[in-house]
């Protein structure tokens, strides 16, 4: 793209009797410092942009990971959850005002 840019741009002519006449671009790209070697290396070559472009498909491996993180996270989301929900409910009857409504709504209920 850097070389697209960069091409020289021709000036329209007035007649067909003139010369034609070319004017330098000055483009200015930012790079890392560990692409310059490979864009100096093939800044001659004619390289196809659209096969640079495309991203490879992951590899099986790279599924069966990225699964298994996922798997991961979740069950610890889960676990958490569970681990801090069950905390919960026990400091929630732990107190007096839950345990007289239990105790009021076991009184109430019909006996078997």
């Amino acid at each position: 793209m850097l070389r697209q840019a960069a091409r020289r741009l021709e000036l329209p002519r007035a007649s067909d009797a003139e010369p034609r006449k070319c004017v330098p671009s000055v483009v200015v790209g930012v790079v890392g410092m560990g692409h310059v070697p490979g864009i100096e290396k093939n800044w001659t070559t004619d390289l196809n942009i659209q096969e640079i472009m495309t991203v490879p498909p992951p590899s099986a491996s790279g599924r069966v990971s990225r699964l298994a993180v996922k798997a991961a996270a979740l069950g610890l989301l889960g676990y958490g959850l569970y681990w801090t929900g069950r905390r919960a409910v026990s400091l929630l009857l732990a107190l007096p005002a839950a345990r007289h409504c239990l105790q009021r709504l076991s009184d109430a209920w019909p006996q078997k």
